[in-house]
Order: C-alpha cells, then sequence, then structure tokens
C-alpha cells in the first residue's frame, strides 16, 4: 500500500469523517477529468445544435464558461445536472481506477481490496441555478444498503472553489451514527435530510484548490453551497469501498479495481461497460 495520507489525516477521518486531502490528484488526473467533461458538453450542445437551440457552438469559450453560454443562448433548457450514464467508457475507467486514487481510498477504507461504487457523477454547477443546489444530505440515504458499511466518497473540483462559486458544506458531529429517513427536497427533488433535521447541523466550508480532495463517509451530512459567479463549477464524485463487503448497489455498475490477495479478480473494462447495456443514456 502507497500511503496518500499521513497517519494524523487518517485519524482525523476515522474521528470526524472527512478530510480535506491538500495537492493528492495529480494533474494529469484533472486533465483527464476535464476531458471526460468536455466530451459530454460538446453532446449536450450538439443536441440544442440539432433541435435548432443555437447555431454557433462556441467552441472559443474556455472550459468554465462554455456550458453557461450556450444554455443561455439555447433559452436555459433542461439538461443532465448530474451526468452518469453519459460517462461511462475507456477514459471513465481508467479515471476511477487511476492509482492515486486508489491509494487514497486504500488509506480511507483500510484495505488494497478495493471495488469502485457504482454510483458516481459529475456536476455540472450553473451559477444561480436553484436546481443544482445539493440540499444537506448523507449519501448513503441513496444506496441505503450502506447504512452500516463503510463506503468512502472522494469529491473532487475541477477549479478553485470557494463559497462564492459553490464549495461543499460538511457538518462533522451530526447524525454520523445513524442513517436518516431520506426527504425529497420541493426545490431540486434531490434527495436530503429533513427541514427540522437540516436545522440541527453547523456547516464547515470546505475552500478548496485544484488538485485537492475532499474525502468523507457514507453518514456525513454535507451539501453544495450555491454558485454566485459568472461561470459553471465543475466537479466530479465517486466512491469506494472494500471489496469483501460490497454493497449490491456498489457493485450494480461497480467493478472490482485492485486486489493483492488476488489479481486476476480485478474486473476489465469490458466488464464493467457490460454492466451499463440496457441502461440508456441520459441515467442519473
Amino acid at each position: 500500500m502507497l500511503h496518500v495520507l499521513e497517519p494524523s489525516q487518517t485519524a482525523f477521518y476515522k474521528e470526524q469523517q472527512y478530510i480535506h486531502a491538500q495537492g493528492v490528484i495529480p494533474g494529469e488526473l484533472l486533465e483527464l477529468g476535464r476531458s471526460i467533461i468536455i466530451r459530454w458538453v460538446d453532446e449536450t450542445v450538439n443536441e440544442w445544435l440539432e433541435k435548432g437551440l443555437i447555431t454557433d457552438p462556441r467552441t472559443d469559450l474556455g472550459f468554465e464558461k462554455r456550458l453557461v453560454q450556450l444554455w443561455n443562448d439555447a433559452g436555459k433548457p433542461a439538461y443532465h445536472r448530474s451526468p452518469r450514464r453519459d460517462l461511462v467508457g475507456e477514459e471513465m475507467y481508467n479515471f476511477l481506477r487511476h492509482p492515486k486514487l486508489l491509494d487514497l481510498a486504500a488509506d480511507l477504507l483500510g484495505t488494497d481490496e478495493l471495488s469502485v461504487h457504482g454510483i458516481f457523477n459529475a456536476r455540472p454547477k450553473l451559477p444561480d441555478q436553484k436546481w443544482t443546489d445539493t440540499p444537506w444530505h448523507q449519501d448513503a440515504q441513496y444506496y441505503r444498503d450502506a447504512e452500516n458499511v463503510h463506503v468512502a466518497s472522494i469529491w473532487i473540483p475541477l477549479q478553485k472553489v470557494t463559497e462564492f462559486n459553490s464549495c461543499l458544506q460538511v457538518a462533522p458531529g451530526f447524525f454520523t451514527n445513524t442513517l436518516l429517513e431520506g426527504h425529497t427536497d420541493e426545490e431540486t427533488h434531490f434527495i436530503g435530510l429533513s427541514k427540522e433535521d437540516a436545522s440541527q447541523l453547523e456547516g464547515l466550508s470546505v475552500e478548496m484548490e485544484p488538485g485537492d480532495a475532499l474525502c468523507f463517509t457514507q453518514l456525513l451530512p454535507h451539501r453544495a453551497v450555491s454558485n454566485r459567479s459568472d461561470a459553471v463549477r465543475w466537479s466530479l464524485d465517486l466512491r469506494y469501498e472494500a471489496t469483501p463487503t460490497a454493497t449490491e448497489a456498489g457493485k450494480a455498475q461497480g467493478f472490482v479495481a485492485r486486489s493483492l490477495a488476488n489479481p486476476d479478480s480485478v474486473d476489465s473494462l469490458e466488464t464493467w461497460l457490460s454492466k451499463w447495456e440496457g441502461i440508456p443514456r441520459g441515467s442519473y
């Protein structure tokens, strides 16, 4: 096991249920993440072109401005706020099993018998758009078979994030031993905590630089604050679990990514892709 975190950091994670790991994501991985996102943006823009909503794909615009500019030009059409199925392919497979991410997951989970959990997302967080504001929630509210199984979430921003452009907030010390009932948020329709439970939380904003990762357990309450900038806030969130205790929700579209005990058990790209057959594009 190659350690990414210091012993003091893993101890903090165990106690507080989160860790802001600074500078652990290499530049090559950030570039791969941007490449995956750019492909999805191209596909989204092409749909708007085909529908006649726009006439110019504006390839001159940068990574953080293109989607929001064209979304406004197109009349603010609906789009996939949490792409998952549309990201599936060789690039995403290589991203999820990048050695640095697996080393980080091994530190968090305490094992090199690692599986990628099948629930991962890209987050195109457009400015002043309530629809993409994730309310206070616990990740395991989306996969309740992880109530008593450690699933480590790794949230990776693809640019600097602050309270102004929608960093995450965490609430350590609240409900981290209890999976609460999920409530559908009236404004966003995301699953989250009830208003009564959310009112008890004291949020801690985690401002981050490119190359940082925010890691937390499946029970830690967290949310994204509003994006008040004029650019898209891009992020990818991934999950890992120990293979011997992997959940059914995780295994459904997940895969074995590392095993020192049985290297032949690691799933190939073809095996992973076969799990997505029959799931239509645009699925969340």
